[in-house]
């Protein structure tokens, strides 16, 4: 590699640089939407397709546990956390 090709790598235009982080702003936040939120949906089209319905340790359905996860956390913020924190669902 010479010293021009070095130039021509660290001279990469601002508007292909924007379009890079704009893009991975957006993927991101579709990821985290579907992977955090999304875990609800997932196990619910799995018990009405395939029949696969996990529970969690003390017999509860796992979906209907993630799809009340949000409102717990909300409320963990809205103490300030002085309330227990719901590491799982």
């Amino acid at each position: 590699m010479t010293v021009s090709d070095k130039s021509d790598i660290l001279e990469v235009p601002f508007r292909t640089r924007l379009m890079r982080v704009v893009v991975s702003i957006v993927v991101l936040t579709f990821v985290t939407v579907v992977l955090g939120y999304g875990g609800w949906l997932v196990l619910t089209i799995t018990a009405k397709l395939a029949g696969y319905d996990p529970e969690t340790a003390d017999g509860d359905l796992l979906r209907h546990r993630l799809l009340a996860w949000p409102d717990r956390n909300r409320e963990v913020m809205r103490t300030n956390g002085r309330t227990s924190i719901p590491w799982k669902p």
